[in-house]
This record gives structure tokens, sequence and C-alpha cells, in this order.
């Protein structure tokens, strides 16, 4: 049990650094995690401006294999100081760190979601069902249970949790797969 809430803490953690991340919060989490699924890459762009106007400097892609490439445009690297250099290299590689974790993102709320109708169905239920039976006479328990709509609710709700866990964890596999079964995106 202690496990369960340790993975609850981890899930809330790396939702947290994902939707508080310089790409743009959950919308971008999202974006991020379903392009490397289904390109198998992420790409990240930076711009500065140059005497030509705004382009793109730095370009990483960072593929489902664990591959990374980085681009640098080479005209801005001769023009630029070295501290400007350091300071749009770092803010970069913080955004291309927040890119990657928008799968671990994904899988962190479609646990957590589940978790929680787990959670509110089993309470909610247990509470109903401690309550029956501490008012209702013996005879009659079996029948007040099964007809008690206080109790079917959260029953049900219980078990809707276990089946969106399946079936988001296999439309998960399903587009991670398809994304590893397409040739690569060159870029």
């Amino acid at each position: 049990m202690i496990a369960w809430f340790a993975d609850i803490r981890t899930d809330i953690a790396a939702l947290r650094a994902s939707w508080g991340s310089v790409r743009g919060g959950w919308r971008a989490a999202r974006k991020d995690a379903a392009q490397l699924i289904a390109h198998r890459r992420i790409m990240v762009d930076t711009q500065a401006m140059l005497p030509d106007g705004m382009r793109v400097v730095l370009r990483t892609r960072v593929r489902l294999n664990g591959d990374t490439e980085t681009d640098i445009l080479r005209p801005w690297l001769n023009a630029t100081t070295s501290d400007s250099v350091a300071a749009l290299a770092s803010t970069h590689f913080l955004a291309v760190a927040a890119a990657t974790g928008g799968l671990a993102a994904a899988v962190a709320m479609e646990r957590l979601a589940t978790r929680f109708m787990v959670a509110a169905g089993t309470a909610g239920g247990a509470g109903t069902t401690i309550w029956t039976v501490l008012t209702t006479k013996l005879a009659l328990l079996i029948p007040t249970l099964l007809t008690m709509w206080a109790l079917l609710v959260p029953v049900a709700l219980a078990m809707a949790g276990v089946v969106v866990k399946l079936i988001l964890r296999r439309r998960l596999r399903g587009m991670f797969r398809r994304g590893l079964s397409a040739p690569p995106v060159r870029s």
C-alpha cells in the first residue's frame, strides 16, 4: 500500500514538472508525447534574431531509441558572444528536457485518473456497505445491498476505473507500437 502512495507522489511530481515546463504546460506535454509516439522523435527548435530576421538557430531531435542530434546555425554561432550562446543553449536544453517529459506526464495522468476512480468508488462503496450492514436486519442484508443505488454507483465507478485503465493502456501501447513500426520521419 505504501508503494501505491509513492507512485501517486511520483506521478504528481511528473505532472507538475511537465505542466510547469518552459514549453507551455499540459498542452505542450500532450503534444510532445503524441509526437514522440507517432513520429518516433521530438523536435525542439529555438529561434534567435539574426541580421536577416528571426531564424531557428538550435534544433534538437530526440529519437525514441534515445539518439539525440542537435544542429546549430553556424553564422549565428560565429556572430554571437559566448555568454549569449551559453544562455540560449541552456534555455534550449531545458526545453528539450521538458519535451521528453511529455510521455512520462501522459502515463502519469492515465495512472492518476484511473487510480482516483478506483479509490473513489472503493471508498464510497465501503462507506455505504458499512452503514447498510449496521442499520439493516440480517435477513434483508443481501437484497438491500443488491438494490441500493448508493452502493451500486461507487462499485460501478471502481469497475469503470479498472476498465478505463485497461483501455488507455492498450491504446497507448498500440500508438507506441504503430510509431515503432512506421518508418522514421526525416527532417
